[in-house]
Parts: structure tokens; sequence; C-alpha cells
């Protein structure tokens, strides 16, 4: 992401580059049968590959990167297939790992991440889905909310509650066809299949658990670990594109007499857009090859990129459309499209907010 790229990743994005302009995966469908196929081509495209735990974080980070230049569907489509499935990577079992993985590395299997609830997302310790264990499985009842992929996944995993307490959490692996869930569809700002899951008498047998009893936060913090810099890494490929976009629009406006790139007003706008990319990109690669390293957590590195990181590609992109004055509004333009995407970016996998408290706690511990 620092210019020049290394070869590696000047062939991924290439090959990032070559999957969108040979299909039509740059639009905004976001019917499940559009997003499925999306998948599936993704996994013959041998993208979803490097959502798997041996691919580097880096090389996650890149990926992402260069996807959402691209299409923040797109980026949320193939986000979602490491996050719903990396938490098998990480606890599954080996017949687990078996049914699962592969088929999400080929597409055919589409996954998602069930921790949000109603009253209770930042605060996930708060969460009160209850698992409630019988003799060969367990019983759910209530509800996740705001859940990527819903009703369109193949399988979900989910964190719902075994006992009281923050180690009270425990981790399933849920197959989307299972007896007692309903769907309702959300819709957001831009295109993301998103929706609420209600649970009523579901059953979940004993095997489709992941890890122990009790585990299901620390299994669901060292997934977020690993993927908040991920986040980072595609709130800044928007940013970039967009920076991409005003450098262009700004070179070939002209206004009284002048180009857009010649007043020093809009001159300061690039430098400082610039800036904040460039600091964006050390950050990510700074948390992401402490991760390929070996450092067991980066809770502290992934918090810092992905709040500055999103808070940047805001202002980048804003500035942006500043720059390309009311045809930046226009809906579908590219610019248009970007500031819809960014915002969710703030959001999800810890607000900026959160973020900044974790920040401070690493911090002060130490």
């Amino acid at each position: 992401m620092i210019t020049p790229l290394a070869p590696e990743y000047e062939a991924l994005k290439q090959r990032v580059d070559d999957f969108f302009h040979s299909g039509e995966w740059s639009a905004e469908h976001e019917d499940f049968d559009f997003c499925r196929r999306m998948v599936k081509e993704m996994g013959n495209a041998g993208l979803l590959e490097f959502v798997a735990p041996a691919a580097s974080v880096k090389t996650l980070c890149f990926l992402r990167y260069s996807i959402a230049q691209h299409s923040g569907l797109s980026d949320a489509l193939f986000a979602m297939q490491g996050l719903g499935s990396y938490p098998v990577s990480l606890a599954g079992t080996d017949d687990q790992k078996k049914k699962y993985l592969h088929p999400v590395l080929t597409g055919d299997l589409v996954s998602a991440f069930a921790m949000t609830e109603p009253q209770a997302g930042s605060d996930a310790g708060a969460m009160s889905l209850k698992a409630d264990k019988k003799a060969d499985g367990y019983i759910l009842n209530g509800k996740k909310t705001l859940i990527s992929n819903a009703g369109l996944a193949d399988f979900y995993t989910l964190f719902a509650r075994t006992s009281e307490g923050s180690r009270g959490v425990t981790a399933f692996i849920l197959d989307g066809n299972t007896k007692g869930i309903s769907v309702r569809n959300q819709i957001l700002i831009a295109a993301h299949p998103i929706g609420e899951l209600e649970f009523r008498d579901c059953f979940i047998p004993t095997e489709q658990r992941l890890g122990n009893e009790g585990e299901g936060l620390k299994i669901a913090y060292t997934t977020l670990d690993v993927f908040r810099p991920s986040v980072a890494a595609a709130a800044t490929g928007m940013a970039q594109r967009a920076f991409q976009e005003a450098i262009a629009y700004a070179k070939k406006r002209k206004q009284f007499g002048k180009y857009l790139a010649e007043f020093q007003g809009i001159q300061f706008k690039i430098a400082e857009m610039a800036q904040q990319l460039q600091a964006s990109k050390l950050l990510i690669w700074d948390a992401a090859s402490r991760k390929d390293s070996g450092q067991s957590r980066i809770t502290l590195e992934a918090a810092m990129a992905k709040s500055f990181a999103a808070e940047a590609a805001q202002q980048i992109i804003d500035e942006a459309l500043q720059i390309h004055g009311g045809v930046g509004l226009l809906r579908n333009s590219i610019t248009e499209r970007l500031y819809r995407d960014i915002r969710a970016l703030r959001i999800y996998e810890g607000t900026t907010e959160i973020l900044k408290s974790i920040i401070a706690h690493q911090i002060l511990q130490a």
C-alpha cells in the first residue's frame, strides 16, 4: 500500500482489477441472487483463498483496500467470508473445519458473523440471546440485529449466552436453514445485505458448538483483532478512489479562467488528503505486520488503525465530493456512492468512540 508496491501486491491488485473489469460486479445489486453469484465468482477467481488464517493479514488488508476501490458491496461480501469463517479456523474441530472452510474459500457457502443484539452493540458482554443447554444440544431464544448476510448466509458464527457474566458467552456454528430462525431484512444507506434474526426454540446440536462453553467473547475479540485492520484497509481503499477522482476532476475543471488544481484552497485540500491517506496506510501496515510476525494480540494497533483510517476516509471522501461540487452529489456518481459506502465503516466492528476507549485502556494499563 506504500508506493511503489512489491511485485506480489502489484499482481494481486491486477487480479482484483481484472475481476471487476470483466464482470458486472461494480454494480449495486443487493438482492440475494446477485450477492450469491458475486461470492461464487470471487471464489472462482481465487480471491477468497486469502480469507483463510494461513494467509497473511497484510494480504487480507491489501485485498480489501483494492476491492473497496471498485465496490463497497463486494468488499462487504468478501469480508464476511472471512469474518464468519475465521472463528471456525480459530476454534473449530477438524470435522467443523472440513465441513465449512473449503466451501467458504470456493464461494459455495456464504458465511456470517452474528454478534450484535438490539440491546448489545458495543457492549457485547450485555448480549441476552439464550442458549439453554439440553441433553444433546442447546435451545436458542432471542434476537440478533444488524447482521450482515442475514437471510443470505448458509451458516452463522453465532454468539449466545449459556450462563451469566462476561464468561457466560459461547460461540456456535448455526446452519442457516435451521428450523426456528426468522429473518427481517433491514436497509442501510448503502447497498449491503443485512437484517434481524429471531430465534424461537431453535435447536443447535452440541457438535455445532465452537470451542468450550464460556469462550465466546475470547473467540470474538481475537477475530476482531485480525479483521479491524482490514476494515481500516477497506476505508482507505474507498478514500484512495475518492482522492484519485478528486485529483482528476481538479485538473480538468475550470472556474474563473483557471483549473481548480491551480487554486491554493484546493491544493491545501489535496495535500491534507494525501497526508491522511499515507498515515492510514502506515497504521494498517504496522498492525498487520505485527500480527504476521507472530504477535499474539494486536488489540491496540488494530484499534488505532481502524479508528483513524475510518475517520480519515470519511473526511477525504467528503472533501473529494466538495471539490466536485454539485456533480459530486449526483445519484450513482462515484463520489456519491463512496459517500454512502464509507459511513458504516465508522461504526461496525467497533465504533470510533469505543476504539478510542480501547486505545486509552491499553496504554494506561501498560
